[in-house]
């Protein structure tokens, strides 16, 4: 029995053995009739870097100022050129950023491109930047300071995320823009017209006569200011009556306003023709009105700019059939 119960042992064993062997070749024969991929092996041809902002100075610039008084903001445009340094190319999907200012963050926004940028390749893009500069004083100056001889610094953070065509890659967040930058366009003068049907010439009391020239002012440029006089004078008939500054008025940028001038004719220093036009004005006789003098640009206290001598105002003026006493 012992000798039997060795024998069966043996021949298990050897059972057992062949169908290992066996399971073994099946799997090496179904594994060789398996299909096979395309492709033999990976290999990565070069780090993948993220674009490059490059800046394009020349395409940036404050394009609008509004100092306070005048609308208070500011508005420039931050041109750059996005890089693919990748030997391979990119679709530059979306740039989340924050803006600063002079050291000072001014917004945040999200820019799209969804551009394609092909290898060693560079396409455009650009930040359009616009905030509100109430009661920020010292940015006030700084920007103002663009217009002088002090460049305005600014600088974009953020992040980008982009997409080769099997894989879509976001950064973390880093500068991606830094520079420095003027004002683009130089303060233009204002357009002045005179209001005729609006002005007039009335008595304040019976010695005390009033000429009122009413003025629409437009400001067709992208920089704001105050405009003011000095030793501006008004005639009537030819006949110089009398000469006032006027007080800073506000004008946006690219907008129009209307504003009074009031002159005070002091009679006792008025000549026989100058009293003649003044009366047939007061007597409500159209009487031809030159207004002319001094008018100058104030960006913010920064610098000034006289309005060329050309303006003037012409037209015709009249009253209320007042006539002036002439003081003893």
């Amino acid at each position: 029995m012992g000798a039997f119960n060795f024998f069966r042992t043996i021949c298990y064993t050897q059972g057992v053995q062949r169908l290992y062997v066996s399971c073994f070749l099946f799997i090496v024969l179904l594994a060789g009739c398996a299909p096979r991929s395309a492709i033999k092996n990976a290999q990565p041809l070069g780090d993948i870097v993220p674009p490059v902002l490059i800046l394009v100075p020349g395409q940036t610039a404050i394009e609008r100022f509004d100092p306070p008084g005048a609308g208070s903001r500011v508005e420039l445009t931050i041109s750059a050129q996005v890089r693919n340094n990748n030997n391979f190319g990119i679709t530059l999907k979306t740039i989340d950023y924050e803006v600063s200012l002079d050291g000072r963050s001014v917004g945040k926004a999200v820019l799209e491109p969804n551009i394609f940028i092909a290898a060693g390749s560079e396409r455009p893009v650009k930040f359009r930047v616009a905030t509100e500069l109430a009661g920020k004083n010292s940015l006030i100056r700084a920007v103002a300071g663009a217009f002088s001889d002090t460049p305005l610094a600014f600088r974009i953070d953020g992040t980008m995320s982009f997409s080769s065509t099997s894989y879509q890659f976001s950064t973390r967040k880093t500068t991606l823009l830094a520079g420095t930058t003027f004002a683009r366009e130089v303060v233009k003068a204002p357009s002045l017209r005179l209001i005729q049907e609006e002005s007039d010439v009335f008595l304040l009391r019976a010695d005390v006569p009033v000429i009122r020239v009413v003025i629409k002012a437009a400001n067709p440029g992208d920089i704001g200011y105050f405009l003011y006089g000095k030793d501006l004078t008004v005639s009537l008939a030819n006949e110089q009556i009398a000469t006032e500054d006027m007080v800073p008025v506000p004008l946006a940028a690219g907008e129009e306003t209307r504003f009074e001038l009031l002159f005070y004719p002091e009679m006792d220093k008025l000549g026989t023709e100058s009293l003649v036009a003044l009366n047939a004005a007061l007597e409500g006789i159209p009487t031809s009105l030159f207004v002319e003098g001094d008018l100058l640009m104030d960006v913010l206290g920064v610098d000034t700019f006289e309005v060329p001598k050309t303006w003037q105002l012409v037209g015709f003026v009249r009253g209320m059939h007042e006539a002036a006493t002439e003081p003893n």
